[in-house]
């Protein structure tokens, strides 16, 4: 402002009394708005920074939910395997010993009998030579 002030004023010294303090004060207020305008912009340019930062850091925590969540999914799929693993182990011993002593149903012979039985007995033919 006062660089301004300074570089403004020593041009006016052809003036009278009444114009100079008219011009002294258009300078003024062109300094004042000048000054408003500078203020206006250094705040948004801060307002500005502070918004890029909180969306980072907004980025950033759900990039941390996103891997939480993915370790968690993991987490209980491998439980999940584990859990499977021990209960198939122990079944699979049970089922040997159930299929073996297990009585086959009457109803499911008939069935395989009929893809392996013979089919009835068909006529001979008789080739008679000329």
């Amino acid at each position: 402002m006062e660089q301004l002030a300074l570089s403004i004023l020593p041009k006016l010294s052809g003036l009278n009394d009444k114009n100079a303090k008219k011009m002294v004060n258009t300078a003024d207020k062109a300094i004042e708005t000048i000054v408003k305008k500078f203020q206006k912009l250094k705040d948004q340019q801060v307002k500005a920074l502070a918004e890029l930062k909180e969306k980072e850091a907004k980025r950033a925590k759900k990039q941390l939910e996103k891997e939480a969540k993915k370790k968690d999914k993991l987490a209980k799929k491998a439980a999940k395997d584990k859990q499977i693993a021990l209960l198939t182990k122990g079944t699979k011993v049970a089922n040997s010993d159930v299929v073996s002593s297990a009585p086959v149903s009457p109803k499911k012979s008939p069935a395989k009998s009929k893809t392996t039985a013979a089919s009835p007995a068909r006529k001979k033919r008789t080739v008679v030579a000329k």
